[in-house]
């Protein structure tokens, strides 16, 4: 929590350093593919042309990571998938992380990056997590001047949550 604070104050200490995102994407994917593997789910990353170059905190990165894959793993069933994609999109970094998972119903797409939010039973303590991880990736993403959204088809049909980042 304090941490989480620091960083929606943006006083977040942050040590910068031009990097790949796509190594660093796929640095974080490669910690989760024996948990994906054991739990029967496919996790794929794909590079969508030159990996782009950011300026970030690469370990701040890979937490944000952490945190969406972990999401995405634990929401998504077995035989499911993950892909994560890199690439450039109108002058910034993307980073795309698409399950087949539970998905968001739509009134509660809006409240996902909220401190302690589980909005449904698909997103309770029982499933893990605290309600805190996507408020840390926001935090995070935003103290990088960047940006995160999510959307879904609704219930059954998968999440798709997106950040972007300044490009070098």
């Amino acid at each position: 929590l304090h941490e989480l604070a620091l960083a929606e104050a943006r006083q977040l200490p942050l040590n910068r350093r031009p990097a790949d995102l796509g190594a660093l994407v796929k640095d974080s994917a490669s910690g989760f593919a024996p948990l994906a593997a054991a739990d029967g789910i496919t996790l794929r990353v794909e590079l969508l042309g030159a990996p782009p170059t950011v300026d970030v905190d690469a370990d701040r990165i890979r937490q944000t990571m952490q945190n969406l894959l972990a999401n995405a793993l634990r929401h998504t069933p077995p035989g499911g998938n993950v892909l994560v994609s890199v690439g450039r999109r109108d002058g910034t970094a993307e980073v795309i992380v698409r399950d087949s998972g539970e998905g968001i119903a739509p009134e509660h797409l809006p409240q996902v990056f909220d401190r302690f939010f589980r909005g449904d039973n698909a997103r309770d303590r029982e499933h893990g997590g605290a309600g805190l991880g996507l408020a840390i990736v926001k935090a995070i993403v935003e103290n990088h001047g960047g940006a995160v959204g999510v959307s879904s088809a609704g219930q059954g049909r998968g999440s798709t949550f997106t950040v972007t980042l300044p490009v070098l």
